[in-house]
């Protein structure tokens, strides 16, 4: 019987629990995995879900183990302060591959939330990235988004990712409105980038 999540640091069972919740609450039921969970889309496309903790709890200081980025790949990284889950940052496998370093004697790749980085423009990825934080729809609207999640190798990856982040960019700012002055709503917005953005 898989028992589920087996981590080496104490948070982590909090983590898997709480990620765990975030997917029912939005209607998943997933498959549980030795590194985290697996999920089908309504497309019958395969989701792995690998969970990622802190070393240290309160630290934005990820490793994972080597991986091959693929569009149907997501590391959740999860967040603590007094053994609360206070953030999860929910990233396709492309992008903490395209702002991790590997670690020279473990081989592992690491991502830090609060270093400043040049592939951020001189700031941390936790300001670069912040519509990544506590952010969904990469995940429960796959199908979706499947569009602009390209390949790593493929000739138009960086065109349609550059899509993608002007989507989730643009969502983040859109939501701390409920309706604009015509009345549309977010998710109808959300609809009407989609449906303005080239196949």
């Amino acid at each position: 019987m898989n028992r589920g999540v087996r981590y080496g640091n104490p948070g982590a069972k909090c983590a898997e629990s709480h990620i765990l919740a975030e997917l029912l609450q939005r209607n998943l039921l997933p498959d549980r995995a030795p590194d985290g969970f697996r999920l089908n889309t309504p497309a019958g496309r395969r989701l792995e879900l690998r969970v990622a903790t802190p070393a240290s709890p309160g630290q934005g200081r990820f490793a994972v183990a080597p991986f091959r980025p693929r569009p149907e790949l997501f590391h959740i990284c999860t967040e603590s302060d007094g053994g609360q889950i206070s953030g999860v940052w929910v990233l396709p496998s492309t992008v903490f591959f395209a702002y991790s370093d590997i670690g020279k004697e473990s081989g592992r790749r690491h991502l830090d939330l609060d270093s400043k980085q040049e592939r951020c423009l001189g700031r941390p990825f936790r300001e670069y990235n912040s519509f990544f934080r506590n952010r969904w729809e990469s995940v429960t609207q796959f199908d979706r988004y499947r569009r602009y999640m390209k390949q790593w190798n493929a000739p138009d990856f960086a065109d349609g990712w550059e899509d993608f982040e002007d989507l989730m960019r643009m969502l983040e700012a859109y939501e701390t409105w409920e309706t604009d002055e015509a009345g549309i709503t977010c998710e109808q917005y959300a609809d009407e980038l989609a449906a303005a953005l080239p196949d």
